[in-house]
């Protein structure tokens, strides 16, 4: 039955055969039924009411196991959380489904029941992907005391993230302005945790206050503070994270390394002062999948993959210290160091690599024919 799926789809179904299908009147599977039900309000939302009619139809048991499965698009999901009327244990499954759009649980979040409210408010991935959850929820009146307090910290910890204006950074060391970020980092991941995952285009810098030095001012969002009015949609204006970080200062972008998320820790360690690529190395929200692609850029400073070789825990890593070695803008004293740690397949390999000096394609030799 998925080519009835595919026909709606592309437009190639009558109107009355839509208005049948919302009506329910066409015999398909129901887990099919409400996917179709989704794309024939999309096609003519006009039917809504009719589908609405139809899915209440549906069993429950069918409805949960639906929206529990991980591949369904996320536009499904949104759809029948802000539009339809849901069994607690439906709303569930499509609360905790990855897949589901955050500014979707931040619209449903006021209204959501108080059985389900301990779902949104610890779920830290959707509330960094949509701070604006966090207002939201607050307008719900079962909020209970506890949470209204973890959302209190996560409030406070969200506007700790933030870059701090320039002028209030002025006259403090690098020193100064790095401890204190890696103290508000440090905080950040005890609550929400490392990033993982494929990198996504949602970023805390969206929320960052830098000042754009001799450019227009830039539109910022309302501070946590303001609270929306129920049932205000959820919206965004937003600058580009290069826009962002070439309008701060070098102070800015030493917080920002330290603090940003992965999108901006991925530019700013390829800046061109020492002071901020570095940074990102400092950072305790980067995590170790990044340190090995950093450790492989060849457009990086030395002194960032210095940084990395100094360090024990990443070293541990075989990929890391392989790709230090293999990359020719490592100080040779570490790569001499790390060259005994490497198999004999690498070894041989390395001795005809012409990208690395030619001391340690020798060492490398010497190596792998048991020498020291």
């Amino acid at each position: 039955m998925d080519d009835i799926l595919e026909r709606i789809r592309s437009g190639n179904i009558p109107d009355h055969a839509l208005g049948a299908l919302a009506r329910g009147m066409v015999p398909i599977e129901g887990e099919i039924m409400i996917e179709a039900l989704f794309l024939v309000c999309e096609k003519d939302p006009g039917l809504l009411e009719d589908a609405r009619t139809t899915f209440d139809g549906l069993p429950d048991g069918l409805k949960k196991t639906f929206f529990q499965n991980r591949e369904i698009e996320a536009d499904i999901n949104a759809f029948y959380l802000k539009g339809f009327s849901l069994p607690v244990e439906v709303k569930s499954a499509i609360i905790l489904n990855p897949m589901t759009p955050a500014v979707a649980i931040a619209e449903a979040a006021p209204g959501l029941e108080s059985v389900l409210l301990d779902l949104a408010v610890n779920n830290q991935v959707k509330i960094l992907e949509e701070p604006a959850i966090i207002d939201r929820l607050r307008l719900n009146p079962a909020l209970s005391i506890n949470q209204k307090q973890k959302l209190d910290e996560y409030g406070r910890l969200l506007l700790k993230a933030k870059i701090a204006p320039a002028e209030e950074l002025e006259g403090l060391s690098t020193k100064e302005i790095e401890e204190q970020a890696i103290a508000d980092a440090r905080e950040f991941v005890a609550a929400f945790g490392k990033e993982s995952g494929p990198m996504k285009k949602t970023s805390m810098m969206d929320t960052a206050r830098a000042k754009p030095a001799a450019k227009e001012e830039p539109k910022v969002e309302a501070p946590p503070s303001e609270s929306p009015k129920p049932g205000a949609p959820v919206k965004k204006e937003k600058l580009s994270i290069l826009e962002q970080l070439a309008s701060m200062s070098v102070p800015q972008k030493v917080q920002a390394a330290i603090k940003g998320d992965r999108e901006v820790r991925s530019t700013l360690i390829r800046d061109s002062n020492k002071l901020v690529c570095c940074a990102v190395i400092k950072s305790p929200r980067i995590t170790e999948s990044e340190v090995e692609f950093y450790s492989n850029l060849r457009n990086v400073q030395t002194d960032v993959l210095r940084l990395i070789a100094s360090n024990r825990e990443w070293t541990k890593s075989y990929k890391i210290i392989y790709n230090l070695i293999k990359n020719p803008r490592t100080p040779i004293a570490f790569t001499m160091k790390f060259l005994p740690r490497l198999n004999k397949k690498d070894l041989k390999g390395l001795e005809r690599d012409r990208n690395v000096p030619e001391a340690l394609r020798k060492m490398a030799k010497r190596i792998g024919r048991g020498g020291k």
